[in-house]
């Protein structure tokens, strides 16, 4: 593993977590585009993390091991590489006595056994790390029936990558939005993969945001992005993935 790559992530997320993280305050509007895109990605871990075990990469401050273990009775373990993230995150399991653990640990790398976990999510990690390594891992510590659910950027879209450019301190240098092959390549780990397209015209309901039809809005236009993403390489201009890999190839 790059030793330079991992030391700079995890300067970035204890410097973001040691503080209030106003840099993401001035954005934060348009990431209210994807609601779709993240209920979908709760639904698919509350379905099949239910009273099974689930490991969570990126647990950041454990905002998300509270969604998983409140809304399915899943046993949770979250793993950051940022120290800070995991103090708060302990911090939160302790507060609300969640049936959970967390510790600092390089994703990629992870000190768990094979076959260890039901199911393994994250929400905006995989497009952090070394593509191979993590679909290696976690086909590796999943066991046979298990299930990988992310929710991911996509990096073909010009107008979302300006925004990237136009927004770097809210990111690190080494995040790359996953691109057709990253999403190719999961076949070489996965027997089953099913990746769900969402924003692209739904971007433009941003303007709405603090109106009452903000929501309809948002749904009329979800409506025909979901037209859209019929079409194979238009779907490939969507701002986030859902992707949901199982049965591991061992």
């Amino acid at each position: 593993m790059n030793y330079n790559r991992l030391e700079t992530e995890k300067l970035f997320h204890n410097q973001r977590y040691a503080k209030d993280d106003r840099d993401r305050d001035g954005v934060g509007k348009f990431y209210s585009v994807i609601k779709i895109a993240k209920e979908t990605f709760y639904e698919l871990v509350h379905v099949h993390s239910k009273n099974k075990k689930l490991l969570e990469y990126g647990c950041a401050d454990g905002i998300n091991i509270e969604i998983f273990e409140k809304s399915g009775g899943a046993y949770v373990t979250g793993i950051d590489i940022s120290e800070e993230g995991i103090k708060k995150a302990s911090e939160r399991i302790t507060e609300k006595k969640l049936n959970a653990d967390c510790f600092v640990m390089d994703v990629e790398n992870t000190q768990f056994d094979d076959n260890s976990f039901d199911v393994v999510a994250g929400m905006g990690i995989v497009h952090h790390l070394d593509i191979k390594n993590i679909y290696q891992e976690t086909s590796r510590i999943l066991n046979k029936d298990g299930h990988a659910i992310f929710l991911e950027p996509l990096g073909h879209n010009p107008i979302f990558n300006l925004f990237r450019i136009l927004t770097p301190k809210i990111r690190t240098v080494d995040e790359h939005p996953l691109i057709r092959q990253d999403l190719r390549l999961l076949k070489k780990y996965f027997n089953d993969i099913e990746v769900k397209y969402f924003s692209l015209l739904t971007f433009f309901a941003v303007p709405f945001r603090k109106l009452s039809i903000f929501n309809p809005i948002c749904r009329l236009l979800y409506l025909i992005d979901k037209l859209i993403f019929k079409i194979p390489y238009i779907r490939e201009w969507a701002w986030v993935v859902v992707i949901h890999a199982y049965n591991p190839i061992k």
